[in-house]
C-alpha cells in the first residue's frame, strides 16, 4: 500500500467516524437519556484520550461510543432469562450506560467490567447521579480490571458486549465463561451488539444463536444477536 493509499483510507475512516458520531448524537438527542436521568454517557472517548492508555490498549481496545438506549432496552428485553435469579455483566462498560439501563430490570446484580480507571470513575459517578423511578436493581458496581482477568460469578447468566475489544481478547473471555459453566452448569445468554466479535463466538462449536437477529430500532449498525451454550457439547469438550 502506498503512502497516498494509506492517507486516503485514513481520511475515509475519519469521515465515516464523523458521520457515525453525528448520527449517534441525533439519536441520543431524541432519546434524552442523559438529560432525563442527570448523567453523561453520550460523548465518545477516543482510546488516546484515556490517561492510562498504552501501546497494548490502543491496539486491542475500542473507543468508547455508547449503544443507543432504545437498542439496549430492546436486546435486554428479548433475552430469555429470569432477571431476579441472575447477575448481568457488561464487558467494556465505559461510562456505564448499559449498566443503568440493565438496572431498570430486577437483576440480582449488575456488574460492569472496564480496564480504564478513567472510564470506571465516570461510570461510578453516573451510577451515583442516576435518577430513575423505574430502577429495580440497586446492586450496581464497576470492576476496574482487564476483561481476561475478570472472575466470572457463578450466578452470571447475561453477558453483554458491544465490540469493546479485539477478537483475541473476546475469545479468552468466552473461554472464561465456558470454564465457569463447566464448574457451575446453568443457562446463559451472550449478547453481541454489532458484527465485529461474531467470528470469535461462532467458531466455538458449543454456542448457538437464539432466535433471529435482533433488529436495532435505531440503526442497522447496532443489530444484535443472542447466543446460548449447549451444555452437553461443552462438557464433552466439543468446543475446541
Amino acid at each position: 500500500m502506498t503512502e497516498e493509499d494509506s492517507r486516503r483510507r485514513g481520511l475515509q475512516s475519519l469521515d465515516f467516524q464523523e458521520r457515525f458520531d453525528s448520527k449517534l448524537a441525533e439519536i441520543d438527542a431524541l432519546a434524552r437519556f442523559d438529560t432525563t436521568h442527570g448523567v453523561e454517557t453520550s460523548r465518545p472517548i477516543e482510546p488516546w484520550e484515556i490517561p492510562e492508555a498504552n501501546e497494548d490498549t490502543l491496539s486491542s481496545h475500542s473507543r468508547y461510543s455508547p449503544t443507543p438506549i432504545r437498542t439496549i432496552l430492546h436486546v435486554i428485553a428479548a433475552a430469555p432469562v429470569e432477571h431476579q435469579d441472575v447477575t448481568f455483566v457488561d464487558f467494556g462498560s465505559g461510562k456505564g450506560r448499559v449498566l443503568l439501563a440493565a438496572a431498570d430490570l430486577p437483576f440480582k446484580r449488575v456488574i460492569g467490567v472496564e480496564f480504564s480507571e478513567y472510564l470506571c470513575g465516570m461510570a461510578r459517578a453516573n451510577i451515583e447521579k442516576y435518577r430513575a423511578s423505574s430502577q429495580r436493581c440497586h446492586d450496581v458496581e464497576v470492576r476496574c480490571t482487564d476483561a481476561r482477568d475478570f472472575a466470572i460469578p457463578a450466578d452470571a447468566a447475561f453477558f453483554y458486549l458491544y465490540e469493546p475489544f479485539t477478537e483475541d481478547i473476546a475469545g479468552q473471555v468466552f473461554g472464561n465463561i465456558e470454564e465457569s459453566l463447566r464448574d457451575h452448569p446453568r443457562p446463559v445468554i451472550v449478547c453481541l451488539v454489532g458484527e465485529r466479535l461474531l467470528p470469535a463466538l461462532i467458531g466455538r462449536a458449543a454456542w448457538q444463536q437464539v432466535g433471529e437477529t435482533l433488529v436495532s430500532p435505531d440503526d442497522p449498525y447496532f443489530d444484535a444477536r443472542l447466543f446460548t451454550v449447549n451444555q452437553t457439547l461443552l462438557e464433552r469438550g466439543v468446543n475446541a
